[in-house]
C-alpha cells in the first residue's frame, strides 16, 4: 500500500502551511510558562505543518493511515539530506515522546524538554524554508 498520494499544490498553499507552522511555534513559545507539555506538542505540530508544506512542494502528501507521522519524517529525512540529520533524529524523538505523553501513563514532558523542542522546531522550520526556496526559487515571493 502506498504511503503517499499525489496532490497538486500551488505556492500559496505551501506558504499557508509554513505560516501555520510559524504560528504554532509562536504559540508554543507563549505556552511554555503555562504548560510544558502543551508547548512541546505545539512545537511538534509546527514541525509537522512545515513538513507537510515541504511535501506539497513535491506535490505529494501522506495518506491518512496509521503511522503517517513516521511517513512524514521519513520523507523529510530522505530529501533534506545529511545536513539536517540531527534535526530529523530530534524530530523523530519528539514524535515518540509525544506519543508516550498522550497514550501512556509513563509520558512526562519537562520544561527543559519543551525548551529543547522549541529550539529544535525553530531550526527545523528554518531548514524547511531554505529547502523549499532552494527547490523553488520563485517561492521566495510567497514567503516574504
Amino acid at each position: 500500500m502506498k504511503k503517499l498520494r499525489r496532490q497538486r499544490a500551488d505556492f500559496e498553499q505551501i506558504a499557508r502551511y509554513l505560516a501555520s507552522a510559524q504560528k504554532k511555534l509562536a504559540a508554543a513559545r507563549k505556552t511554555l510558562d503555562i504548560d510544558a507539555e502543551a508547548s512541546y506538542q505545539l512545537a511538534y505540530e509546527a514541525m509537522l505543518k512545515a513538513s507537510l508544506g515541504y511535501m506539497l512542494s513535491f506535490e505529494v502528501r501522506p495518506r491518512s493511515l496509521p503511522g503517517h507521522h513516521v511517513t512524514i519524517i521519513q520523507f523529510a529525512e530522505e530529501r533534506l539530506g545529511p545536513g539536517v540529520k540531527g534535526l530529523i533524529a530530534l524530530f523523530d524523538r519528539m514524535r515518540r515522546k509525544r506519543h508516550q505523553a498522550i497514550y501512556q501513563v509513563t509520558g512526562f514532558i519537562s520544561r527543559l524538554e519543551a525548551e529543547q523542542a522549541l529550539t529544535t522546531a525553530g531550526e527545523y522550520l528554518a531548514a524547511i524554508r531554505e529547502a523549499i526556496q532552494k527547490k523553488n526559487p520563485q517561492m521566495r515571493l510567497h514567503l516574504e
